[in-house]
């Protein structure tokens, strides 16, 4: 029997593909397949930004995803059914999210204008093919089981690596298991009319018990799972082959050189939508490097240490600079402006800046006066608060104490998010770049003219829709 897991592990065989639901690779090649909906959803809430209402809020990129990948599979998972094969699903609570709709609202005019994105609760699990069932958290290993049928044989063969991590209400079909001295449900199975099955099977824990004190073994892909976990999917297809009605698919490779018109025309519509496909999945991922890179520009107003460096040296790149690395350990930049030689010193961190920092720019105006017998432009670029948001950065960038000894020493001081607001004005307006580059060479103290980063960020908050 061909086997599809969806982020069920462990898998094995040649008949067996191990893949994702979030990827293109439909059910139709297989006899069964097996989902595992809570390893599925932390592909779509990795990494994710906030919470709402206890639940991860999901980018608008990640909406649309789980929403298109849910609709797709479900419609797959009845096909695939009614064509009389398995579908066996890892029972799991409810793997829920907030989504980004694509409602926007707007408060507030000008500098003050919030906009307000509107989420609402969506559950991966819609994407199983029934109606009515539902699921409640809740664990355990305490396990009854009902009938004498071949899934419920297996259930009490591997009966020691069952934990239960949720019961179902409504359940349809019969039920194989549920909570020792209750009614709650762990199991069930349904039968099509076309005697395809729908499967729900609580959660078993295959993962071998790891000494992390011990050496690790060799082989750690092997390791890391029972021995029993080969023998379980041997078992496990064994016994959806012995349920009533169950079938295998048989189509050897000779098979290929025969097909009907009907058939023709089908795998001709097939090639068509694959080709569909990989043009949109294309179109997607040239979206997503670009989103990727725009996203990079951030780190003026949210980096440290080398991400903060190169987008500072994009920056002056851009004004006209010709940046060269010094050695390591001295200043961050060495800048060639065509009106005069610049060094940069480029600091990240949680408040305010410091006068260390102005210090540390001066010894490297005072080195490189030394080397060339020219004292260069000093500019201090720190990017302050930079934990804290955007909208409530209320501290003072560079304190009163520092500034006469800047002025003093002709250092330009200018934070990363000024820089992020030059680099727009400049990218826009190409011309502006001379005006930006003379402001920070004749600047002495912080620079001014480039706060109003309101008008280039949007802030956006999430509200649960009504």
């Amino acid at each position: 029997m061909r086997l599809l897991s969806l982020d069920f592990d462990p898998v094995y065989g040649e008949d067996t593909t191990r893949s994702r639901f979030a990827s293109g690779i439909s059910v139709f090649d297989y006899d069964v397949v097996i989902w595992d909906p809570a390893r599925s959803m932390d592909a779509y809430i990795h990494g994710y930004e906030q919470d709402y209402q206890g639940l991860p809020t999901l980018s608008d990129a990640n909406s649309v995803r789980i929403q298109a990948d849910v609709k797709r599979r479900r419609l797959e998972f009845v096909e695939f059914i009614n064509s009389g094969r398995t579908l066996v699903v890892i029972v799991r609570p409810p793997q829920e999210c907030q989504i980004d709709t694509g409602k926007r609202t707007y408060s507030g005019t000008g500098r003050n204008r919030v906009t307000t994105t509107h989420v609402e609760k969506f559950n991966l699990m819609s994407a199983l093919p029934m109606q009515a069932p539902q699921f409640r958290t809740a664990r355990g290993n305490r396990i009854s089981f009902t009938g004498d049928n071949s899934i419920v044989a297996l259930l009490r063969k591997y009966r020691s690596f069952l934990v239960y991590e949720a019961v179902i209400s409504n359940c349809p079909g019969v039920t194989l298991a549920h909570v020792a001295n209750t009614d709650l449900v762990l199991a069930s199975m349904q039968r099509s009319k076309t005697a395809g099955n729908l499967v729900l099977l609580p959660a078993i824990d295959l993962k071998a018990d790891y000494d992390e004190e011990s050496e690790e073994p060799e082989d750690a892909g092997t390791s890391q799972w029972v021995d029993e976990a080969p023998t379980f999917q041997a078992d496990l297809l064994a016994a959806l082959q012995k349920l009533s009605g169950s079938k295998v698919l048989e189509r050897p490779e000779w098979a290929t050189r025969y097909a009907t018109a009907e058939q023709l025309h089908l795998q001709s519509e097939v090639v068509k939508q694959q080709k569909r496909v990989e043009t949109a999945r294309a179109k997607l991922a040239k979206l997503q490097q670009e989103k990727e890179a725009a996203e990079v520009k951030d780190q003026l107003f949210l980096g440290t240490g080398r991400a903060l460096e190169l987008e500072v040296k994009a920056v002056l790149e851009i004004l006209g600079g010709d940046v060269t690395e010094p050695e390591p350990g001295r200043d961050d930049w060495k800048v060639a402006f065509p009106e005069g030689q610049a060094v940069v010193e480029v600091k990240g961190v949680g408040k305010s800046a410091a006068e260390k920092h102005a210090a540390q720019l001066e010894k490297w105006v005072a080195g490189a006066l030394e080397e060339t017998g020219a004292s260069p432009k000093g500019i201090l670029v720190v990017n302050t608060w930079r934990e804290v948001p955007l909208s409530e950065r209320a501290g003072v960038d560079f304190p009163d104490q520092m500034i006469p000894y800047c002025v003093s020493r002709n250092h330009c001081l200018v934070t990363g998010l000024q820089l992020f607001v030059i680099r727009d004005q400049v990218t826009k307006d190409p011309s502006q770049a001379n005006y930006w580059r003379e402001k920070l060479l004749e600047t002495a103290g912080v620079v001014t003219g480039c706060e109003d980063w309101r008008a280039i960020i949007q802030e956006s908050k999430s509200d649960q829709e009504a």
